[in-house]
């Protein structure tokens, strides 16, 4: 497995208890996220806000799709979210927001291997095209993120398909 140390920095034009509603609502993100597909709830959070579990499913920039789960496994809202990934990426992540005043910088850290044999074949020669690929798929949510911000409500309701599973290529 190849290990990816990723550090992704968003500034954005809200406040971080508006910027932490339209994050939390991870179902909602492929309205306006280009490269997420899709986003199922497997386990809904218990009453402290921890355990959830979601299933992402992404397409890349460079046409290859990811799937993989997040576990909440810390939550302190409106700031900062910790979870264990798995799936065709491993590993750990953390969100954190910071700011006030209609401005909010989020950074978020992963820490995770690949699990696609193919990917990790590959990765002595892509690595580079690989972090150009994530680089890009970010900047593209945080864009995404601020015309959303900006212009709509936080609020978004749609439903998504279930029953579909991660299958590592």
């Amino acid at each position: 497995m190849t290990r990816y140390d990723l550090v992704t920095v968003w500034r954005l034009p809200a406040s971080p208890a508006q910027v932490w509603q339209v994050l939390a609502r991870a179902e909602h993100w492929p309205r306006w996220w280009p490269e997420v597909e899709r986003v199922e709830i497997l386990t809904p959070h218990n009453p402290a806000g921890l355990g959830a579990r979601h299933r992402h499913h992404w397409r890349t920039r460079l046409g290859y799709r990811l799937c993989f789960e997040l576990e909440v496994v810390r939550l302190d809202p409106p700031s900062r979210v910790d979870a264990l990934i798995s799936g065709d990426l491993v590993g750990r992540g953390r969100c954190r927001l910071r700011g006030g005043a209609g401005r909010t910088v989020v950074r978020i850290d992963w820490h995770v291997h690949t699990r696609k044999a193919w990917m990790n074949r590959l990765a002595p020669l892509a690595r580079p095209a690989f972090l150009w690929n994530h680089r890009r798929v970010m900047a593209s949510g945080e864009a995404a993120l601020s015309a959303l911000l900006v212009s709509a409500p936080a609020s978004v309701n749609h439903s998504f398909p279930s029953g579909t599973s991660c299958h590592s290529r």
